[in-house]
């Protein structure tokens, strides 16, 4: 009701100075039943932190600069030293998160800060104890943040024109970005520049950034470009590069830590490849140097990988062999554990072939993946044999054995021989 009656008073307070009185006791008896903010004080004040949160074992360094240790740590800070007051009074506030208050109450934090870190620079000791507290690369991170509480409004202006989640970066929006930030750089660069970093957090395709930098630098090469502060841009996207070469190095030991391990190979090969086709990198550039040295420990890390296809068939398949009579002789059940493994690695070995000429691995996944075709096929072979010649619990394990290679096969993306081994088996069976 009293929401209803505030409306209507509000319509009505430019013609009616009574409804304006009105509309003002609606205004002041709102804000005294308001709750003050209390502890989302602390998430109201650091909002303009909150895109770059998150878990740096989890997410790639272009959405990553603070840890929610961090946050509590600046928080923890301003509360017992450097910004008491502001807090204090940012706790008793009762507008909403909306209200113009609140960046006055960053800009504040911004400033207590670098006010801070400043008086830190001019005492070793006091910088010592900041170190302590937000370990080494603390100073570069409370920079960052400073930045980005200074500048909470106009940033936060910037963003606000630009799509939460941008999957097609055509021309109209990366020229308005490029707009965005020009209109910013002339008063404060390092802002401008983070209109650039959270764009591309934004971006589905991060490496798609390359087409601000080629209409700001005027250029479409690395050459100049990685001279000026727009080189952040560049390694913010190898960065993000690397994240994903580095988490190659471990076989996947489940199809589903195969899938996982994929889909970061998947990764790799995108930002790789984007790079060099939105922006000219040259080979023997700062840029290039690096990119190639993450595209050589990938293809090593994969080759790795899949080099462990054919142990992974000795635990995991069960293989019969001939004797010397030509015999079959069957096998034991591998363990479930074996049988995961191969079925992983046997998955990561046939996905990768889509990206093996990128990835210049095409020889090897191509040697692998024939070794497993062969073995999986003859396997099969003897099996369906096995399930024709036997009885009882041994054409039951045959039979199991079997099954276990069909699954094999379909992980390696070998459907329809998979189909056709088990009709051959059931086949087999009836026939018996």
């Amino acid at each position: 009701m009293r929401a209803n009656l505030q409306a209507t008073t509000k319509a009505a307070a430019a013609n009616d100075p009574a409804s304006a009185m009105l509309n003002g006791i609606f205004a002041d008896l709102e804000l005294a039943m308001r709750k003050p903010a209390g502890d989302l004080a602390k998430a109201y004040i650091l909002s303009p932190l909150r895109p770059m949160v998150g878990d740096s074992d989890l997410v790639p360094p272009s959405r990553y600069r603070f840890s929610t240790e961090d946050l509590s740590k600046i928080w923890g800070w301003m509360g017992r030293q450097i910004a008491k007051e502001m807090v204090e009074t940012a706790k008793k506030c009762k507008q909403p998160e909306s209200d113009p208050i609140w960046l006055d109450f960053r800009r504040k934090a911004g400033d207590a800060l670098a006010d801070a870190v400043h008086k830190a620079d001019r005492v070793p000791k006091d910088m010592a104890a900041l170190l302590k507290r937000f370990g080494p690369d603390g100073r570069a991170m409370l920079a960052d943040a400073t930045v980005l509480l200074q500048n909470c409004e106009a940033i936060g202006t910037a963003m606000a024109e630009l799509p939460e989640e941008i999957e097609d970066f055509d021309d109209d929006l990366s020229l308005r970005v490029m707009q965005l930030h020009e209109e910013m750089v002339d008063s404060n660069s390092e802002a401008a520049l983070w209109v650039l970093l959270l764009t591309m957090g934004r971006l589905v395709h991060p490496w798609q950034i390359f087409r601000v930098v080629k209409r700001i630098g005027r250029q479409d090469d690395d050459l100049m470009v990685q001279k000026t502060e727009l080189a952040a841009i560049g390694d913010s996207v190898l960065g993000d590069t690397g994240f994903f070469a580095a988490r190659l190095k471990q076989p996947p030991q489940t199809l589903e830590e195969a899938k996982a391990s994929y889909l970061v190979f998947d990764r790799f090969v995108a930002f790789s490849m984007g790079m060099t086709q939105e922006f000219g990198i040259r080979k023997d550039g700062r840029w290039g140097r690096s990119l190639f040295g993450l595209r050589a420990e990938a293809s090593t890390n994969v080759e790795k990988i899949l080099a462990k296809v054919p142990l992974a068939l000795d635990a995991g398949l069960p293989e019969p062999r001939r004797g010397r009579s030509g015999r079959v002789i069957p096998a034991q059940i591998p363990q479930e554990a074996a049988i995961d493994k191969a079925e992983g690695l046997l998955y990561f070995l046939g996905r990768c072939r889509q990206h093996a000429t990128a990835a210049a691995i095409a020889s090897t996944q191509k040697r692998y993946a024939d070794i497993a075709e062969k073995r999986m096929q003859e396997a099969g072979e003897m099996l369906v044999d096995l399930v024709a010649s036997s009885e009882g619990q041994n054409r039951t394990t045959a039979q199991d054995g079997l099954e276990i290679t069909a699954r094999l096969m379909e992980a390696a993306g070998l459907r329809e021989p998979a189909s056709l081994l088990r009709r051959r088996g059931v086949a087999a069976a009836d026939a018996a």
